[in-house]
């Protein structure tokens, strides 16, 4: 694999984490996201190194249908790095990871205890315009709208729609994709117009981004249709499935 860039590394490591992707779901130039802090910030003890290894075997074993054997693997590793970096960025790295085990696993509040406890750490050490922090507060954000607390999903998304915004600027893709999770809790929320007027807005982005014809701009045509149809707007629903299902036509005929 061609190596890349220590900048390049940074700026895909930062893409990924705006877009709340597991920090175990990306591999670049044979380094994993989930050492990303370790290998950017001060050197770290042998025993942390070990309990990280330890964190990424454990993604392994959760990808594999393994969940016992990966809880196992976490808890072991949660402990060693939190005995060993209390307060410190890594720690809130290992928190989010395993709250990431937890929401795949649908154990909802597990998940929202770690990345609240996640979210202090980088609050602190960073502040909220950070990629680190808005990953957890997307995370937490998403968590609370799983277990349809809509209430509690919403400023967390619009606090993660400002970072990303101030971060990635406000044509950036990912912008499009924080439009979706706020507009999917205002939709849950019967809040309709509001949820009209941000998916339009991720439209918009999106085209510009990635194109007219991307599966982003297709998901976010597809929500828009939902919109349409709970405010009873039949021939508006109609066309935006028109231009959806073509879209998606183009893409399986690549």
């Amino acid at each position: 694999m061609t190596p890349i860039s220590l900048k390049s590394f940074v700026a895909r490591v930062a893409t990924a984490a705006m877009l709340g992707m597991p920090v175990a779901a990306l591999h670049i130039g044979g380094v994993d996201i989930a050492n990303a802090q370790a290998i950017l910030g001060p050197p770290v003890s042998k025993e942390v190194a070990v309990a990280l290894l330890q964190e990424q075997q454990a993604s392994q074993y959760a990808a594999q249908g393994r969940a016992a054997e990966a809880e196992a693997l976490y808890k072991q590793s949660l402990d060693t790095v939190e005995h060993s970096l209390p307060g410190d960025p890594i720690l809130a790295g290992s928190l989010n990871n395993v709250a990431q085990f937890y929401r795949t696993q649908n154990r909802f509040p597990e998940a929202a205890e770690l990345y609240n406890r996640a979210l202090v750490i980088y609050q602190a050490s960073y502040g909220d315009n950070h990629t680190l922090t808005a990953t957890v507060i997307n995370n937490l954000a998403g968590t609370y709208l799983s277990e349809g607390k809509f209430d509690a999903a919403e400023p967390l998304y619009r606090r993660g729609l400002a970072s990303s915004e101030k971060l990635l600027g406000p044509d950036h893709y990912a912008i499009a994709i924080s439009l979706d999770w706020l507009a999917q809790t205002h939709f849950r929320q019967g809040r309709y117009a509001d949820a009209e007027s941000e998916l339009k807005r991720g439209v918009a982005i999106a085209e510009k981004a990635t194109g007219p014809d991307s599966r982003l701009v297709a998901k976010l045509l597809d929500h828009l249709i939902s919109v349409d149809k709970a405010l009873g707007r039949t021939q508006e629903a109609t066309a935006l499935t028109d231009r959806a299902q073509q879209i998606i036509a183009k893409l399986q005929q690549k």
